[in-house]
């Protein structure tokens, strides 16, 4: 900790150093800024101009001086609609109304002032924001965009909302988590009040957070400053933070099976079974809801106001969700629900003790209870799983402009996060798995848990010189420390086990002295065996990770911003075992340009390049950490009652693989250009062309099928003994048309169109995610058709998002998304594990895809307090679209290398004379229409 702070001194001593003038741009994460030209009535311009700025989510108010080109500069304004003041003695004072302030964006508003009084002008409140010095590529979701523009509670969370950005899109395996612009999910950064809540070992969001606290969420995409390491996304949610006056809010919503459509999708029997076939009576619908009865609650409360009028405010937000969904009767037992009872709270003050100086202080809580998690027909009620997950994250920030010279942020945040899956039945009776139909009895089979903590530390300072133009530079600090504390084993006490020998347990058998096991039954064909495997005690590996960068915003003329930032990173990898990761380091500069063609942000050109170096998570080091693992199996003898090694099926291995004491940290180069343009009232066009290509990818390789697995090592260059080069790389690029218009304060609008092409080889054909897939790990088996469509890979995507306030207080909220189908891969079964593709990865594809949700709300007036009642519409057209289809073709198909169809390999006589049953079938649709009702209280 002591080093942390002799890098932030240094950092802050450099800027202070430095410091000639006046403040400039923003420096902290969580602001945006307000600039703008005062002209005379010539339409000289006018210095002396004394501006000021006042908000509802301002404490106090912030005042500016034109400087002698009339020029004028609002720093660190948190997110909101502003009221402006021009003063000038000998002058009318010109106000300006609900000029909007986006989250990471400048807002230009250029004002003239006249000889006669005028009367004031009222600025849209929701104006579409065109910053004219943004090189990045961003979106963002105002409080009114995400009040009424995101429908029903299945998407009334940051991570959904961020669905709704062209750039990011579902991939397999992602869930809540996006690919953006092709990169993995595991690729974002995310942000609270400018925290990285990331979590440190899965590198996806952490936190969850009440949908009603939030006031802003920005997702950036390609061209980040050097402040942002994320080569993905870079999603930031502001949270409120009261105000000068009292308010709160109270939301519910709900809906069950009883309001959802009966599905009618006809789906082949054996399709709703992942194993052999089906048992009898088994349903031929895709989605049944007389046999999959769910359940949706979700209620929250907020409450903000003054402790102290313009100096001390609190804001708090309670949600209590709670879902059940309970799996279909299969087999004669009916599987227990999965119960999903949660709490996300947050509390907040924000003081402001003398006037531009402020400190922020948050707690975020995030913790869920989730019996019967497996969600499964295939474990029965007293083999189910309890799941038990937590975060939080402390955190102080610290906004100062100290003087007319000079801007300084500091934050500091503590984000520990739990994670654990045990028996819900609180016992180690040894459960009984069935191979041949898969199902659990008895008990749960498994015991995992893990703990992690992400401490960081940020500080920056933003100066202004002027010298050739105007340079607004930054330079700043930010430092992650990060831990993780995990075991995963097998539960139950195998001396509970009628006929097992303790010896079992031995270095006869390959444990090593000492151990202790844990074992389990298996079922197959009225045989049995024990599943016998060593407790390893949790371990904890761990990283710290520093970065220095520096950004200069420099304006050579009025009209031109140029972004130039290098970043310094590296990172100490710690798996506190015999081996770790090599260090990595990296320089990544980054240069980015925007053109304001008329000086007044309607016309404006931009472009980008830059070098981003991943935040790789704490996955890579556990590679390292050497744990005795795997399983001997000990059959029954029916006969004699007593139980024998099975050394062919047994496998007892150290673990802890190699690194390639070269290997690098992987990064991505980004490029974009592209155009801004007003092309209505309150309306912008924005059409970029983007390309990312991704540099450095590692996995794990063991060499060729003779090679032994402990001879694995985790290399950027897999097959490299074999002649292979460049095997694991991607790359993506698009074309993006945005339209953003609110021409009225009754309409918001947002739509894109992407058309894009997504490729790479990493991960494997479920998920994309490196250094943890089984492709690459044996030459040449896992080499073949690596490279190809991945799952986020689509031509085309349009969406459309948006509100329209009616007559009589009513409100209409649509979502709509449509795309022209993402890939699916044909794989089989590889030797001795894994899978391989048949085809080139990503040649089949899903049909086109289109979904509608709408809402409607109706408000009505209760003294201060507004009632409204809600309604909401998932998939209204009812669409039941396949969205997942089994590749798996069976150990029997090949594809002819001309056409590409398979057929049966006739040199392969045992099996039945087809390809595998399921091949080709849907296994997963989409949801029939459903709806959803709710209330919502405001004062």
């Amino acid at each position: 900790m002591r080093k942390w702070f002799r890098f932030t001194l240094y950092a802050v001593a450099l800027a202070a150093a430095l410091i000639p003038f006046a403040a400039f741009a923003q420096t902290s994460r969580n602001t945006g800024a307000l600039i703008g030209t005062v002209t005379d009535p010539q339409g000289g311009a006018l210095p002396g101009v004394t501006v000021t700025a006042t908000s509802p989510q301002l404490q106090g108010s912030r005042t500016a001086v034109t400087d002698e080109k009339g020029e004028y500069i609002l720093p660190t304004l948190p997110p909101g609609t502003y009221h402006l003041e021009y003063v000038l003695q000998g002058l009318p004072t010109v106000t300006r109304d609900n000029v909007r302030v986006a989250l990471n964006e400048t807002t230009k508003l250029n004002v003239p002032m006249q000889l006669v009084t005028t009367e004031v002008v009222t600025v849209t409140a929701n104006q579409v924001v065109v910053d004219p010095t943004r090189t990045t590529q961003q979106t963002n979701f105002n409080q009114e965009h995400l009040k009424y523009g995101v429908v029903g509670s299945a998407n009334r969370s940051y991570q959904n909302v961020l669905f709704q950005a062209p750039e990011a899109n579902a991939g397999a395996g992602g869930g809540s988590n996006p690919m953006v612009s092709g990169a993995n999910v595991a690729q974002n950064t995310y942000l609270l009040d400018g925290i990285n809540t990331t979590d440190p070992v899965t590198h996806t969001f952490g936190n969850n957070l009440a949908y009603d606290a939030i006031q802003e969420i920005s997702i950036q995409t390609l061209g980040k400053d050097a402040e942002y390491s994320s080569s993905g996304g870079t999603v930031n949610v502001i949270t409120r933070s009261g105000g000068n006056d009292f308010s709160g809010s109270f939301d519910w919503r709900y809906r069950n099976t009883r309001l959802q459509e009966q599905g009618h999708r006809q789906v082949p029997v054996a399709s709703s079974i992942p194993f052999f076939g089906a048992p009898p009576g088994a349903t031929t619908l895709a989605f049944d809801k007389n046999v999959q009865p769910t359940m949706n609650s979700q209620p929250q409360l907020t409450l903000g106001g003054p402790i102290m009028h313009d100096r001390l405010w609190f804001f708090a937000a309670l949600s209590r969700p709670r879902t059940a969904a309970t799996p279909p009767n299969l087999f004669g037992f009916q599987p227990g629900a999965r119960t999903f009872v949660g709490w996300n709270n947050m509390a907040k003050l924000t003081f402001t003790p003398i006037n531009n100086q402020t400190l922020t202080a948050r707690f975020i809580d995030s913790y869920a209870r989730i019996p019967f998690s497996q969600q499964s027909s295939f474990v029965s009620p007293e083999a189910a799983s309890l799941q038990t997950q937590g975060n939080r994250t402390y955190g102080l920030t610290y906004d100062a402009i100290i003087s007319q010279h000079w801007l300084a942020n500091a934050q500091v945040g503590h984000t520990p996060a739990r994670l654990a899956v045990l028996p819900l039945s609180g016992s180690d009776v040894p459960g009984v798995v069935d191979l041949v139909t898969g199902l659990n009895t008895v008990n749960y089979t498994g015991s995992q848990a893990r703990t992690s903590v992400r401490d960081e530390l940020l500080a920056n300072t933003t100066y202004y010189l002027e010298r050739a133009g105007t340079h607004a530079f930054k330079v700043g600090f930010d430092g992650n420390r990060t831990s993780f504390n995990s075991f995963n084993n097998a539960n139950g006490n195998p001396a509970l086990i009628p006929g097992y020998d303790p010896s079992f347990c031995s270095p006869t058998f390959g444990f090593p002295s000492g151990a202790t096991c844990a074992g389990y039954i298996e079922t197959f064909n009225g045989n049995q065996r024990i599943n016998l495997s060593v407790v390893n005690p949790a371990h904890t590996v761990a990283s710290k990770q520093y970065a220095f960068f520096a950004q200069d915003e420099w304006q050579p003329i009025t009209r031109l911003t140029i972004r130039a930032g290098i970043r310094h990173e590296s990172v100490v990898w710690d798996s506190r075992s015999v081996t770790s990761p090599p260090d990595f380091k990296m320089w990544q500069p980054r240069l980015g340009a925007a053109f304001d063609v008329f000086n007044n942000a309607s016309t404006v050109i931009h472009g980008y390049a830059g070098k981003i170096m991943d935040d790789n998570q704490l996955t890579l080091p556990t590679y390292g950490v050497q744990q005795p693992l795997g399983v001997a199996y000990f059959n029954l003898n029916p006969a004699t009652g007593k139980y024998t090694y099975d050394p062919a099926s047994s496998f007892i291995f150290a673990s802890g693989e190699l690194y390639d004491p070269n290997l690098k940290p992987s990064y991505s180069n980004q490029y974009s250009l592209g155009v801004t343009q007003k092309v209505w009232r309150n309306t912008s066009l924005d059409l970029s062309a983007e390309y990312r290509n991704q540099k450095n990818l590692f996995e794990d390789y063991c060499g060729t099928l003779t090679a032994p697995l402990d001879n694995c090592v985790i290399t950027n260059q897999p097959g490299f003994d074999v002649g292979v080069h460049d095997a694991l790389r991607a790359k993506w690029r698009g074309l993006i048309a945005r339209l953003e218009s609110r021409p009225y304060n009754w309409l918001d609008l947002m739509t894109s169109w992407t058309h894009a092409r997504s490729e790479g080889s990493y991960g494997s054909s479920f998920s994309e995610t490196q250094n943890a897939s089984t492709l690459f790990d044996f030459y040449p088996v896992h080499f073949t058709n690596t490279y190809g469509f991945l799952s986020d890979d689509a031509r085309n995507r349009v969406k459309v998002d948006g509100y329209v306030h009616l007559p009589l207080a009513f409100t209409v909220g649509a979502n709509y998304y449509w795309d022209d189908g993402t890939p699916w891969t044909v794989f089989q079964a590889a030797n001795p594990y894994g899978s391989f593709f048949i085809e080139p990865r990503g040649s089949r594809r899903l049909p086109h895809y289109s979904e509608l949700d709408m809402q409607v709300q109706k408000d009505f007036g209760l003294g201060r307090a507004r009632l409204g009642l809600i309604a909401a519409v998932y998939n209204v057209m009812n669409h039941e679209t396949t969205t997942a289809i089994n590749g798996n073709a069976g150990t029997r198909a090949i594809a002819d290398p001309n056409t590409g169809q398979l057929f049966i390999d006739p040199n392969q006589q045992t099996g039945a004379n087809r390809l595998s049953r399921t091949f080709g079938i849907g296994t997963a649709f989409q949801q029939p229409r459903r709806f959803e009702v709710g209330a919502r209280i405001e004062f």
